[in-house]
């Protein structure tokens, strides 16, 4: 082979590479993103409620969305799913473009996300049983018997096996809670998100209600993306490392927790550390707060 030859070849070759390279990273990030939005805006008569929000959630991520109440959490989670329509902005969730899908693109996304809505969002004329089964008889192929099973394989594990025949209006607040999360999962989604899933509860309840989230997640796989929308900023902490924080419909920082409370903007590091002073010590450290952060606002 002369010279020439050999030259063009190995032009050709490493241009074939460099693309090949390329679309596969571009075809790898495309597969890993879940949830994507860019530049969106939303507003009402005489209020805009949402900014420029932009922010990217990738495939098994677990992600706090936070923020005080009024803030536009809940309404983001309402456009993702396709409930309300953005202004303005990009809006994915998988690959499909949220703003422009059809009624039955829609319904393949929700087919594998689940919602876990603030109160529990509960059908009141059904039972509990009924009311997960409802999820399943419309959004899988599952058997009526893999149905009845997997009601009661999520009951237990969020610790109301002998509930199934009840009604909503039998069942306390956070026990409606539970049974919204099991909803949330009974579908083995591969996006799980979760509105507000302990306000206005007290702090042992949240706490079982976080850790079942987290537990039941954990055993229906590791690829599962979850986002959490709370104004909780303990809830916040405890569910993700990575928290996105939003004042007055806009994303003012989105990172580490422990970073975003040491070197954040002084808004965000106010935000999220007036919870945690004046707490135990034992506990701030159970909580794995900078060490930094103690020495500052604690006196040894």
């Amino acid at each position: 082979m002369d010279r020439s030859w050999h030259d063009s070849l190995f032009f050709i070759t490493k241009a074939v590479g460099i693309f090949s390279f390329k679309f596969k990273i571009t075809f790898i990030i495309k597969g890993l993103t879940m949830i994507s939005l860019t530049s969106v805006e939303k507003s009402f008569p005489d209020n805009q409620v949402l900014r420029d929000i932009s922010f990217d959630i990738q495939r098994g991520e677990r992600v706090s969305l936070t923020g005080p109440g009024g803030c536009g959490k809940t309404l983001i989670l309402k456009i993702l799913l396709g409930l309300v329509k953005a202004d303005r902005g990009d809006v994915y969730l998988y690959d499909q473009d949220m703003t422009t899908a059809s009624a039955s693109e829609k319904e393949a996304v929700m087919k594998k996300t689940g919602m876990a809505f603030q109160q529990g969002g509960l059908f009141d004329f059904m039972s509990v049983r009924e009311n997960i089964e409802f999820a399943m008889k419309h959004m899988t192929d599952y058997s009526p018997e893999y149905m009845l099973k997997r009601c009661q394989q999520l009951l237990e594990g969020v610790r109301l096996a002998k509930t199934e025949n009840m009604y909503p209006h039998e069942l306390s607040g956070g026990m409606k809670r539970r049974v919204g999360i099991a909803r949330a999962l009974c579908t083995d989604p591969v996006i799980a998100l979760f509105d507000e899933p302990t306000s206005g509860l007290d702090p042992v309840t949240s706490t079982i209600i976080l850790n079942m989230i987290q537990d039941l997640a954990g055993k229906e796989g590791h690829d599962k993306t979850l986002l959490i929308a709370t104004s909780n900023v303990e809830i916040a902490v405890r569910f993700a490392e990575r928290v996105i924080v939003l004042n007055e419909g806009t994303v003012v920082a989105d990172g580490l927790w422990r970073d975003l409370l040491l070197n954040g903007p002084e808004w965000v590091r106010h935000f999220l550390g007036v919870r945690f002073i004046g707490l135990d010590l034992e506990y701030a450290r159970e909580l794995k707060l900078p060490e930094e952060f103690i020495r500052q606002h604690w006196n040894f």
